[in-house]
């Protein structure tokens, strides 16, 4: 690859914006067949984590009630009930305050049992994922009429920083089937300073993305809570991010103060049991001991009903990425919170690095869950790729200097994600220098933010991208 060239992080955005504006503009996006983005598919639990950090928006036009002007989102339920409690909004210009629930159908409501349910007579306002019916009536067991708003599509797609794509078309799919010709010969036969320039430009523009779905968060949340979160997402690796994220948002770091960490996210977690199994080490009997004895003082006001505790994924994971672990890991971070937030810089990262690479832990250096043997050597609570991920996905985002941008073009990974590996062969074909391209982190990054901008549903040979890519290369 040639040298970084001196264009800044804001002008390499602009270009990719314009490759962007370009395709939509050829493809015509008022047109029926492609004018509409899709949804997307969303869990409840997800959803509710979502709307907690206030990434949904605080202002609304309700069919019945006039404008909804959210001031307090609530706090996130932990037992039976509505979804959230003692929440403050500005109803048609009126001050009201109670609670919230959240349904991904109109009907859900009945069908749940909420209108004949006193719990919900203190709801507020009901939060639709989809449009009610023409002529929907949310009520509760008073036969009072609870105000209505729907989250659009394009209010859920914002949330997850999901840009409305150029064309419903999929370069992707081609290194799925092997049929290569479509998008790799035009990336085939670009010069290494044009694919430079490219990926470059697709980087900034997820950077930019990124950075403003950060600022959203900070807006609700704070700097430190929405950090705390990014690194416990970073800490769930591919299977378990959510999950992760969801207990951060559950145990805040405000509610962890004068708490024993550990004991509260285990807890919280769903991963204390009263006893453990009769083959259990004395050693693990002793931590458990301690930190149930910790979480038994705490756990009626903290502990989550089955349905709303976060959904762990156990299968197909590597020890040491175990989520017990994981959370054990979060847990030593957020005790030292305080004195890593300063670190979270371009200037900082080798200290950051340094920090988060020595966290200790006496047991969990050894072990991978709490009731399983130690393991044979001790290994780091956290190892330099975690950190890495960490500095790519959220401090260099955070960080809006120069500094930051360069040090984020000088990241290196050790392997590509597979989805990343087959989308990199779909474009380029085959390549010398595929491996040579694809070396740096921010190569990776634009091509997760090529795919989420091109690859949609399988229309391959409709898609514009390689056309306007050579116009691209053109003009270059």
């Amino acid at each position: 690859m040639v040298g970084m060239k001196s264009e800044t992080q804001g002008e390499y955005a602009s270009q990719y914006r314009a490759l962007l504006q370009a395709v939509a503009e050829a493809c015509d996006l008022t047109a029926a067949d492609g004018g509409t983005p899709s949804s997307p598919e969303l869990g409840e639990m997800e959803v509710q984590s979502l709307w907690a950090a206030g990434l949904f928006g605080t202002e609304w036009e309700s069919e019945r009630h006039g404008h909804v002007s959210i001031r307090d989102f609530g706090e996130w339920n932990r037992s039976a009930g509505p979804d959230f409690l003692f929440a403050e909004a500005e109803i048609n210009g009126r001050l009201v305050r109670g609670d919230i629930e959240i349904d991904p159908h109109a009907q859900d409501w009945e069908q749940h049992g909420h209108g004949a349910n006193p719990r919900f007579n203190n709801v507020i306002l009901h939060v639709l994922l989809t449009p009610p019916p023409r002529g929907w009536y949310t009520r509760n067991s008073l036969h009072m009429e609870v105000p209505v708003i729907y989250l659009s599509t394009e209010r859920i797609r914002k949330a997850l920083d999901m840009q409305q794509p150029a064309i419903d078309a999929i370069c992707g799919r081609n290194g799925w089937d092997g049929r290569t010709e479509l998008c790799a010969q035009p990336l085939a036969t670009m010069s290494p300073e044009q694919i430079e320039n490219l990926l470059l430009a697709a980087a900034a523009h997820r950077i930019e993305c990124k950075r403003r779905r950060f600022r959203r968060k900070v807006s609700v949340l704070g700097d430190a809570q929405t950090s705390y979160e990014a690194w416990a997402e970073c800490l769930g690796y591919s299977a378990n991010k959510e999950p992760m994220v969801m207990l951060a948002r559950r145990v805040p770091l405000r509610r962890l103060q004068g708490l024993d960490t550990e004991a509260a996210l285990l807890g919280v977690a769903g991963f204390l049991k009263p006893v453990l199994p009769t083959r259990t080490e004395p050693e693990a009997r002793a931590y458990h001991r301690r930190v149930w004895d910790a979480w038994w003082k705490i756990k009626d006001e903290l502990m989550l009903e089955s349905q709303r505790r976060p959904v762990w994924q156990f299968t197909g994971i590597r020890p040491l990425n175990h989520p017990h672990r994981r959370v054990a890991a979060l847990a030593v971070s957020a005790a030292r919170w305080q004195e890593i937030m300063p670190l979270l810089s371009a200037a900082h990262s080798s200290e950051l690095t340094d920090t988060l690479c020595k966290l200790q832990h006496p047991f969990w250096e050894r072990h991978s869950m709490i009731d399983t043997p130690a393991l044979q050597r001790s290994c780091a609570l956290v190892g330099r790729e975690r950190v890495r991920d960490f500095l790519c996905n959220h401090v260099y985002v955070r960080d809006e200097s120069r500094e930051a941008w360069v040090a984020f073009t000088r990241l290196t990974h050790t392997a590509l994600p597979t989805r990343v590996l087959r989308l990199a062969r779909s474009l380029f074909g085959q390549r010398d220098d595929l491996r040579d391209i694809m070396r740096r982190e921010y190569a990776c990054q634009a091509l997760l933010q090529i795919g989420t901008d091109f690859c949609r549903n399988g229309a391959c040979k409709d898609c514009l991208f390689p056309v306007q890519l050579k116009n691209l290369c053109s003009s270059q």
